[in-house]
């Protein structure tokens, strides 16, 4: 929105259209999956049948052992810390980089 802004400064914004959002339903008996590209998902963790399921919580530490790894079909999404690259570190000193 910013950018249309800097690009067409003088045109008003004219509505699109309407959004509605609607209140998210709970599930009563829950499965988490993972899935890669349209392939079959892969069910990591279920709740009890039956009972009221709890939130699936990720806690990985700073540390180099910790981190969590979905592999299906020879493929793998990992999720782990590791030290701050250099690149890194330049995008974060360059806010403007990263705006849209």
């Amino acid at each position: 929105m910013k950018k249309q802004l800097e690009l067409f400064p003088n045109e008003e914004l004219q509505p699109q259209g309407s959004i509605s959002i609607s209140e998210p339903q709970p599930i009563e008996d829950v499965e988490w999956c993972f899935q890669f590209f349209n392939n079959e998902p892969t069910v990591f963790a279920y709740s009890v049948e039956g009972e009221k399921a709890v939130p699936l919580v990720f806690q990985i530490e700073s540390v180099e052992t910790q981190g969590l790894i979905f592999s299906q079909n020879g493929m793998e999404f990992k999720i782990f810390p590791r030290p701050i690259s250099e690149a890194s570190k330049l995008d974060r000193a360059n806010p403007k980089k990263n705006e849209i």
